[in-house]
């Protein structure tokens, strides 16, 4: 997921490209792995260090745009990839990916041990990763020294009582905006042209950004807007940024809102270290990696049985029944959907 509050934590590596060699080759203790991702992603520093420790592999890291952005890099290049394993495809975007020769066959052997809600891709190239919610999230101060009633619902922004109060992300270029309109299409089906005319009529504000909406918009950071799409980890992420330091977050998640992203790794294809870059993606379902994306970029393991930081149980709110939509359908239908969008918001 794409959070620039993620960018505080520290890189194990320079974000800088790396020259492709050959696994053979190359001495163990300098073997060098090169993760192609979007410019939101934190790698996690301890568990790749220990990666390093235990392999000999170093991790360095070409961390360029928005998920979308990065995930077309990657497509232009296949063959002749900037690196040797992508992170950041997403179940928005799975199926773009799928219909491309730049990623390889490659199956951790932990695989199986995720749950089969996460394995969406049966050609053994995308690898679950983590998976998360976007959501819509409010201010709490702001509704309670208003004295008005928070929306439970993805109907209820189209309340009056909401006018002016809603920010969301482009849904052209930005992931969540992406996310938040295939869980309108989710829950409204034929009639989301009318419900997206309903919410630009009830004064709907549109951001370029995740970092745009939470940080400039939002009014728990001072801005104009107490309801920001964003995501169901929000809240735990706000605590663990604040400065100076708060001991409870203000942003809360309606979760009825909220919408299941799941996003994957997958080794480039004409990578000439492809035995370390499917050693990294082995690692990234290891209990030790799995259990520093929570605080690292704000997600959640894939892994069952991961144990999850105080923050996460005490101020992440994990849907019960998060809105779905199946990779195949959005695959199917995303470019009408962001077609009919534009021509509504724009």
């Amino acid at each position: 997921m794409k959070r620039a509050m993620a960018l505080a934590a520290v890189f194990a590596a320079m974000v800088v490209p790396a020259a492709c060699g050959n696994d053979a080759a190359a001495p163990a203790a300098s073997r060098t792995v090169t993760l192609v991702t979007y410019s939101g992603y934190a790698l996690p520093a301890a568990a790749a260090k220990a990666f390093t420790k235990r392999t000999g592999i170093t991790i360095k890291v070409i961390a360029t745009d928005d998920a979308g952005a990065a995930l077309n890099r990657a497509l232009l290049n296949a063959g002749s990839p900037e690196g040797d394993v992508f992170f950041g495809v997403d179940n928005t975007f799975l199926t773009r990916a799928q219909q491309s020769d730049a990623f390889a066959v490659h199956r951790p052997s932990a695989l199986g041990t995720v749950p089969r809600e996460f394995r969406l891709d049966g050609s053994g190239r995308f690898t679950p990763v983590d998976e998360g919610s976007v959501c819509v999230d409010l201010d709490t101060k702001w509704f309670a020294d208003h004295q008005v009633t928070a929306p439970i619902s993805l109907a209820d922004l189209t309340d009056p009582r909401y006018r002016n109060l809603l920010v969301v992300e482009d849904a052209a270029a930005s992931s969540a905006g992406l996310a938040f309109l295939a869980a309108t299409h989710a829950t409204s089906g034929a009639g989301t042209d009318d419900y997206w005319r309903a919410l630009k009529a009830n004064g709907v504000a549109v951001a370029a950004s995740w970092d745009d909406a939470w940080n400039t918009r939002f009014t728990v950071n001072g801005g104009d807007r107490p309801l920001v799409v964003s995501y169901a980890s929000s809240p735990p992420a706000e605590v663990v940024f604040s400065d100076p330091k708060i001991d409870a977050p203000r942003s809360a998640v309606i979760g009825a809102t909220c919408f299941r992203q799941i996003e994957f790794a997958a080794v480039l294809a004409g990578t000439r270290r492809a035995v370390a870059a499917g050693q990294l993606v082995d690692e990234m379902l290891s209990p030790e990696w799995q259990a520093a994306l929570p605080l690292s970029n704000y997600v959640y393991p894939v892994l069952p049985g991961v144990a999850l930081p105080a923050e996460f149980e005490k101020w992440a709110q994990r849907p019960v029944r998060p809105i779905t939509i199946s990779a195949g359908a959005i695959g199917a239908n995303r470019d009408a959907w962001i077609a009919s969008w534009r021509a509504i918001m724009e």
